[in-house]
């Protein structure tokens, strides 16, 4: 699946810029600085949607999108106290936890600090299974506004380390904190102005699993936004050792749910597929995240020895 988040600055409020956005293909949208649904106009179709403002129904918020009938969307908490850090439980085809953030700096405290607090209180639906934190967190390690104190981004860092989730920018650039090559807001608008804002934070079951995660550059969507979007595709769902003979689609308006029956279980080699290589390694080339094209490759490879072997 796939998710995007962009803060496409006053929500999609042309069609150009939606068209931007859907020409990314996003499952998942999660959009900063939007307008409510209802406000959209008829080109905008989407299956599900959870959004969060100062008024109800009215302003701006963060405006968080199912565009595949494959994902269904709940809040998590009956009111979100922190502006704008959303948990939202992600179901369907996958099945995981996604806090969609659009920090905003609350009266005595900073960006990072708005962060910080909002994480401790979803300790536990962080660390109760898969997890995606992803959106606008208005911090940059060079930006010493952006959070408080002497050392506080490296605190405010240190809370990620401590859940387990994993920079999906960081570890595949692996450049430091605040050195980093690639900005995802643009101050003004000008190119001459990076800065990074935007993170995709995710669980270590997460992130093996991984396809591919890329940051908009600024020449294709300056023209929209001072934000480029963040792209990040993953599988979790994997289906590759039991054999199912019968899989049975529950389908309600409230939900979507795969319930399968599985009738016999087969014991026999395991069939060697690029799902089952990203599922279990986190493979890297020349210092990179591998590609497909390179996974296919080693398939065929371990094929052709197995060949080898029995002749």
């Amino acid at each position: 699946m796939k998710l995007v988040s962009w803060n496409c600055k006053k929500g999609l409020n042309s069609k150009d810029k939606s068209k931007k956005l859907f020409e990314l293909i996003p499952d998942i949208a999660i959009i900063q600085e939007s307008f409510h649904p209802k406000e959209f106009n008829d080109d905008i179709q989407y299956e599900d949607a959870v959004w969060v403002g100062e008024e109800k129904d009215k302003g701006l918020g963060l405006c968080v999108l199912s565009l595949s009938k494959d994902y269904h969307l709940s809040l998590l908490v009956d009111k979100v106290k922190h502006e704008w850090i959303v948990p939202i439980k992600v179901s369907g085809k996958e099945n995981f936890t996604l806090i969609a953030v659009w920090t905003k700096r609350m009266h005595g405290s900073s960006y990072g600090k708005v962060l910080f607090t909002a994480l401790q209180e979803y300790e536990r639906l962080i660390q109760n299974g898969s997890v995606i934190i992803m959106g606008d967190f208005n911090l940059d390690k060079r930006v010493s506004s952006s959070y408080t104190g002497v050392g506080g981004y490296t605190k405010m860092m240190e809370i990620f380390e401590n859940y387990g989730l994993k920079s999906c920018y960081h570890s595949i650039s692996r450049e430091e904190y605040g050195s980093e090559s690639q900005a995802t807001y643009y101050h003004y608008g000008k190119s001459d102005k990076p800065f990074h804002l935007d993170y995709c934070f995710v669980s270590q079951d997460i992130l093996p699993r991984m396809n591919q995660f890329y940051i908009g550059t600024a020449k294709e969507f300056l023209p929209f936004s001072d934000h480029v979007p963040l792209v990040f595709e993953f599988t979790l769902s994997f289906n590759n050792i039991v054999e199912k003979s019968t899989a049975k689609k529950i389908v309600s308006k409230d939900s979507i749910t795969q319930k399968s029956m599985v009738e016999e279980t087969k014991f026999e080699k395991t069939i060697i597929t690029p799902e089952i290589l990203l599922q279990d390694y986190l493979l890297k080339i020349d210092g990179e995240f591998t590609t497909i094209e390179e996974i296919e490759e080693a398939v065929k490879y371990i094929k052709a020895q197995r060949i080898m072997r029995k002749l």
